[in-house]
């Protein structure tokens, strides 16, 4: 009877105002159906059994277009939903398989992959993966990436998509870097010797700056080509005859004492990475003292490195590589001080070069400038007083050092190891010997040559005088 009334009331009021009071409990849904319908004039057409209840309470009246509103969510909360067709509403059935396939839609499948790092470290991989995660992705679909150290692994876990495009980014990052094998000479050249070496050969130009060394390396050649077979060699250095003579100059100048090797050190290097090596000792250098209580003089020391330190790093690029170079050459200079600290000297190089695989870059400019004073005795003759004078020789010498700096990047070839390398080197230092060998031959034959021809040469000249006084006379 209620709803019989509440049906007649909501009817005599549908044209007399464009708002209407609407409160209903536990009405039938096909009887909202009706009302509606009235209500905004249209028909509405239901073709099967419509079931449910629909509960609606309003403090204040509503427009009546707001009632077709109401309708579609309720018919919304039953499994219905209507439809327009020519003008005429219908109202439909949700089917179940089209609610599930919606559910599945509108939720992506998620997975988990974890992915074992090989030449990565994963610390550093997870705070790079991480920020871009923070900028490329929304707060509600970002993927999560952790770190596993004791397997050194990445674990990636979100939507399926978003984990195929992150593990591709880390197989792309995650491969093998390229090696690079670092050899390094530090040597002292005497100026003094380096020239008499020079002399004593028939070579000029010998001079102990760095690019004195190329100019005595060419030189040693008498400035023609190198023509020696290198086939032997399998790593791929561009200026391998230039890297011969170099080598076979430096092997020449050690024999002959021009040439003092403080060290050979060699490092493997990774690409783009800061490689170290430290050789050296540590000494205890006084830098102060207190008195205690009872008068007692107590000294203070600290430990001081005294070595030679090489950093260098690599960067490959192609069959080339710009390295950045910082050496320091640290030793005693003199015990004999008068608080018995010994005094120290320091030499530090930094620079940056860009060379061929197998190329040297020699880095020079540290001279030491001496004056040494030598003096000649005969024994006991030269102690007599006034005369002892006349049994002495006096001779005073000025030599100039220069410390040298040689170093030489081998690339490691991507399929061979570092015993690969250093067999090869093996090679190009034999193959060094041979070519000094044989330059020298021809140095001595050449020298020999010009000897007999001067002597040829004099003996002409001495016999046209000869003939000239007979003739004179």
């Amino acid at each position: 009877m209620k709803r019989i009334i509440f049906v007649f009331l909501l009817s005599t009021c549908l044209f007399s105002n464009d708002k209407i009071d609407v409160n209903f409990n536990n009405l039938d849904l096909l009887q909202l159906i009706k009302i509606t319908s009235k209500t905004i004039n249209k028909n509405i057409l239901v073709s099967h059994e419509i079931k449910g209840k629909v509960n609606f309470i309003s403090n204040e009246p509503i427009y009546k277009n707001e009632l077709l509103s109401i309708l579609k969510m309720a018919l919304k909360e039953n499994g219905y939903f209507l439809v327009e067709t020519n003008g005429i509403l219908k109202v439909k059935s949700i089917k179940k398989k089209q609610i599930s396939k919606v559910k599945i839609s509108s939720l992506e499948k998620r997975e988990t992959h974890v992915h074992n790092l090989i030449n990565l470290d994963g610390n550093k991989l997870e705070k790079l993966l991480t920020k871009m995660i923070e900028k490329k992705f929304h707060k509600n679909r970002k993927p999560i990436v952790l770190f596993e150290s004791i397997s050194n692994s990445i674990i990636i876990d979100g939507k399926s998509k978003d984990v195929k495009d992150l593990l591709a980014i880390v197989k792309k990052l995650d491969k093998r870097k390229k090696q690079i094998y670092v050899k390094a000479k530090i040597v002292e050249l005497d100026d003094f010797l380096l020239n008499d070496v020079g002399f004593k050969f028939g070579i000029l130009g010998a001079k102990s700056y760095s690019s004195g060394i190329y100019t005595f390396s060419s030189n040693l050649n008498n400035g023609n080509a190198i023509s020696f077979d290198t086939s032997s060699i399998g790593l791929e250095i561009p200026n391998l005859n230039s890297s011969l003579a170099l080598g076979a100059s430096l092997n020449l100048l050690n024999k002959t004492y021009a040439l003092d090797i403080v060290s050979e050190p060699s490092l493997l290097c990774l690409n783009n990475k800061e490689s170290s090596i430290y050789v050296g000792e540590t000494i205890s250098i006084q830098t102060g003292s207190t008195t205690t209580d009872g008068g007692n003089t107590k000294n203070v020391f600290e430990r001081e490195d005294i070595g030679l330190t090489l950093k260098v790093k690599p960067i490959v690029n192609k069959n080339r590589v710009l390295i950045d170079i910082e050496a320091i050459l640290e030793g005693i200079k003199n015990n004999n001080t008068t608080n018995n600290n010994p005094d120290t000297s320091k030499k530090h190089i930094k620079t940056t070069a860009f060379v061929n695989n197998g190329e040297s870059v020699v880095l020079g400019g540290l001279i030491e400038k001496r004056k040494e004073k030598t003096v000649e005795k005969v024994p006991y003759a030269s102690d007599i007083p006034l005369i002892g004078e006349l049994f002495k020789n006096r001779y005073k010498d000025s030599r100039t050092k220069n410390l040298i700096i040689i170093i030489t990047p081998y690339i490691v070839p991507e399929d061979k190891d570092l015993t690969f390398v250093t067999q090869e080197l093996a090679k190009l230092k034999k193959l060094e010997d041979e070519l000094l060998e044989n330059t020298l031959i021809n140095l001595r034959k050449k020298k020999n040559s010009l000897k007999q021809d001067k002597e040829k040469q004099n003996s002409r000249e001495y016999h046209e005088k000869q003939l000239k006084k007979f003739f004179q006379s």
